[in-house]
């Protein structure tokens, strides 16, 4: 059964609900760990820590923060869709398209000098 798809108005193709599955995902990582980050750091402090050649106020602390969690959070999401998206098909868990496993040969069968006596073993 082919299935065409003429597009509902209103509803997202997978690309568009991906896209914003990942940025609805990383800024709210991103807002929690601007929360938790700065409520343990003071950007002040950070100031009177660093040697800088310009002041840096609490707004841009607060903004290059959130800035550089989006990015990270961004990237973590977007890897995260990739691999679910190009992961392997259906049924691959129990066997389906998979190859056959590579036959072995147990060289110990043929030959009863390579057979150890369970008195060789060592723990």
């Amino acid at each position: 059964m082919t299935r065409t798809d003429h597009g509902v108005p209103g509803r997202w193709n997978h690309r568009q609900r991906d896209l914003g599955i990942i940025s609805w995902i990383s800024f709210l990582s991103a807002c929690v760990g601007t929360v938790i980050i700065f409520a343990v750091l003071d950007p002040e402090a950070l100031n009177d820590a660093w040697v800088l050649p310009w002041q840096m106020g609490r707004e841009l602390a607060y903004s290059l923060g959130f800035l550089f969690l989006l990015l990270v959070s961004l990237l973590a999401s977007g890897l995260t869709v990739f691999m679910i998206r190009t992961g392997p098909a259906k049924g691959h868990y129990h066997g389906k398209g998979r190859s056959a496993p590579p036959q072995t040969d147990p060289h110990a069968a043929k030959d009863p000098e390579l057979q150890l006596d369970p008195g060789e073993w060592r723990e």
